[in-house]
């Protein structure tokens, strides 16, 4: 099947499944009493534009400390029907461009951003590569070594002119508008890490991204959705508030707040593929291929 074809099928499904009622099924039932979690990256503002238009109608948007205070303090009720989260990962340049549709929509959202990436012109370790997904089970000093022999890249390399994350003065725009969370210093598979990098990408970027923001950062996102116990551990060490997986379903009053759901959708989704996603129909197929029948990801395992 071309791509095109592809591309083709998954909107006929995602329209017939919008369409049959599923997604009015599932706001009334299992999200009407749980919180939903939107992980988007780097969408534009057009598409997230017709997403938040699309969710204002069928969802309350609320923030994310919103919804985690409510888990730890025992206060859900606190919550209104149908509770919905927009977070952003990584801290991608284009994310700046977003402010006036946020405000408009009334979506304070979480950008989880990398603190050693966020105001510089350094670059994300996986942008340069075409597939990623090879060098993620690779210890992380090995797959940094292969990305230099590859393609010269290095960490704290600086790309004058070819920006990819959000600046300082791009982030104290966005103070007020956006709540910031962290997502490690460089954005390696926690899992891949040995004990003392896990405990610094984590620990440190939490001080890093209080300083680049001008606040608290009370929230940690795992890149790539990988972490187990120790990772967990060194998030609560670390004086997190909460942390968000990749973990598929919805989150309710007695979720760990360590292990905060999402539903995902790719940054250009159209309407019909956002209301499918919402379902959870296709994060949940799409992890039952991988064996992972509750939803919940795989996390990467060291080679």
């Amino acid at each position: 099947m071309t791509p095109r074809a592809r591309r083709l099928t998954q909107e006929a499904v995602s329209a017939a499944v919008r369409w049959s009622g599923a997604s009015y099924l599932v706001r009334m039932t299992i999200a009407r009493g749980r919180a939903s979690i939107l992980l988007y990256h780097d969408p534009s503002a057009e598409t997230l534009d017709r997403h938040l238009a699309y969710l204002s109608t069928r969802y309350s948007f609320v923030s994310l400390s919103t919804l985690v205070d409510a888990i730890r303090e025992r206060r859900w009720s606190s919550l209104p029907p149908r509770p919905l989260v927009v977070t952003f990962d990584d801290g991608h340049r284009r994310n700046a461009l977003l402010a006036g549709t946020l405000e408009r929509h009334g979506v304070v959202p979480t950008i989880y951003a990398c603190s050693e990436i966020v105001g510089t012109s350094r670059h994300y370790w996986f942008l340069e590569t075409q597939d990623p997904e090879p060098l993620k089970p690779l210890a992380n000093a090995e797959r940094l070594r292969l990305l230099e022999r590859r393609t010269g890249y290095l960490p704290a390399r600086e790309y004058p002119g070819d920006r990819q994350a959000l600046s300082r003065g791009e982030v104290a725009e966005l103070r007020g508008i956006v709540e910031f969370g962290a997502h490690t210093r460089f954005h390696p598979v926690l899992t891949t890490c040995d004990d003392a990098e896990c405990e610094r990408e984590i620990a440190r970027s939490k001080v890093e991204i209080e300083g680049l923001a001008g606040g608290a950062c009370r929230h940690f996102s795992y890149p790539n959705g990988d972490h187990g116990e120790r990772e967990i551990d060194h998030v609560r060490r670390a004086g997190y508030a909460s942390a968000r997986s990749t973990d598929v379903g919805w989150n309710g009053p007695a979720t760990d707040p360590y292990r905060l759901k999402i539903l995902g959708t790719s940054d250009d989704a159209s309407v019909n593929r956002l209301a499918t996603d919402l379902t959870g129909i296709s994060g949940f197929v799409a992890r039952a291929r991988m064996g992972r029948f509750d939803g919940s990801h795989r996390p990467v395992a060291r080679s």
